[in-house]
């Protein structure tokens, strides 16, 4: 799969019932891996997760299959060559402060993405599943939400998706434009983390158009941020 930044006119991403061939095939050898992942790092969760399979590109429609698996399964996955039987798909925000940054966020040292940088996100859960569906802005507005406490307002959100491809995932993104200016954003995150004790983000940081946090970002995030600030303007659904 080669890295690169898609445009569909539509996202369709079913539910499946029945066992992801890639959990079936390396349970025991996943079993073994999280054992050693969650004595090195006692907070680790593993927790339901969905991954995918048959996957399509094509034409103006992106699609999936996504299958119920768990945290260890994506773990040993991401971290043994993320191989093609099975496929990450995930929404990603794509936050725009009111003084023109993009609103990154730095993961924390005891989560499983330590010290990496990118766009509040998180992969689907059964929260996000709507009449047999993945809800990708669903997905987005619940993860931005829960991390940030930023609000995803769709009628600040560009109407159109855009896909970016990277080493055996596909990130989902929506646009969305924040009220405040990056200063006032990270305040709000604060005192949302205060409120909540949710400790999963270190800090956020800013990414401006000239390259300013752009060399921070994991390489997905980089093609977003580089996409974004090339097609800055964009019109809202609402």
């Amino acid at each position: 799969m080669q890295s690169g930044i898609l445009r569909p006119e539509t996202v369709r991403l079913a539910v499946e019932g029945g066992r992801l061939s890639y959990e079936a095939q390396n349970r025991a050898a996943i079993d073994a891996y999280w054992a050693d992942c969650k004595a090195a790092n006692p907070r680790l969760w593993n927790g339901p997760f969905f991954m995918f399979e048959e996957v399509s590109v094509g034409g103006s429609v992106f699609s999936g299959r996504g299958r119920r698996t768990d945290f260890a399964t994506f773990l040993h996955w991401r971290d043994h060559g993320r191989p093609p039987e099975a496929v990450h798909v995930t929404g990603t925000s794509l936050p725009v402060t009111a003084d023109g940054a993009l609103f990154a966020v730095r993961m924390a040292a005891h989560t499983a993405n330590a010290g990496a940088v990118y766009f509040p996100a998180g992969s689907f859960d059964a929260e996000d599943i709507v009449d047999g569906s993945f809800d990708v802005t669903r997905n987005i507005a619940r993860e931005m939400g829960e991390e940030t406490g930023l609000i995803f307002d769709e009628n600040m959100a560009e109407g159109a998706y855009t896909v970016v491809a990277d080493r055996g995932a596909f990130h989902v993104a929506r646009r969305s434009r924040l009220p405040s200016d990056f200063d006032a954003c990270l305040d709000l995150m604060r005192r949302h983390q205060t409120r909540t004790g949710d400790d999963e983000l270190e800090t956020a940081i800013a990414v401006r158009a000239g390259g300013e946090g752009a060399d921070l970002l994991k390489p997905y995030a980089r093609l977003l941020a580089d996409w974004h600030f090339e097609n800055a303007a964009f019109s809202c659904s609402g």
